[in-house]
């Protein structure tokens, strides 16, 4: 078998990255876009203001938006904090999250567990002292949506899921 001589291999590689550069890059969407998927007002829980950033660096763009929720009152220790990244354009980022494999490990301080919900990957962390917890789906391959709770049961998290308009999401489009 013949090896490829340094030069051949160098213009190959170049070539190679021409090509990429070519390649039309999907951006996400710019934050205020988002924003309005996070649920206003929630019975019960008095929201904070959302916030969200749109930014690029070494060639890789994120949006993020979320907002907390807490119970009764401002102040109050039991919260629910939503957020949305919009990852696409980013290999990396859909790659990480949607090749989960399927998996389940419980303890007695709480559990962890990959499944399928409204047809979308998800992974969801809980543990039983603190009722602190995480939902993490990704929506159309593109946005992940965080679902953080802490001082609740474990089945707040889902419920929060629903309230989210993710048919909306995965319809936006830049």
């Amino acid at each position: 078998m013949k090896q490829c001589c340094p030069a051949l291999c160098a213009a190959a590689a170049v070539l190679l990255a021409r090509v990429a550069i070519a390649q039309p890059v999907n951006e996400p969407l710019h934050f205020s876009k988002l924003v309005p998927i996070l649920p206003d007002a929630i019975e019960g829980f008095v929201a904070e203001k959302a916030g969200g950033s749109t930014s690029s660096a070494v060639g890789f763009s994120l949006t993020e938006v979320s907002r907390t929720y807490h119970k009764g009152t401002e102040d109050a220790a039991q919260t629910v904090t939503i957020r949305i990244t919009d990852g696409t354009g980013n290999q990396f980022f859909a790659a990480a999250h949607a090749a989960a494999t399927q998996f389940s490990k419980e303890t007695p301080e709480g559990y962890e567990r990959n499944f399928t919900l409204d047809n979308s990957p998800a992974v969801e962390k809980y543990t039983n002292e603190n009722k602190e917890g995480t939902l993490t789906v990704m929506v159309a391959g593109r946005y992940l949506v965080e679902i953080a709770v802490k001082g609740l049961e474990s089945s707040a998290m889902q419920e929060w899921w629903r309230k989210i308009d993710t048919k909306k999401l995965a319809e936006l489009k830049a």
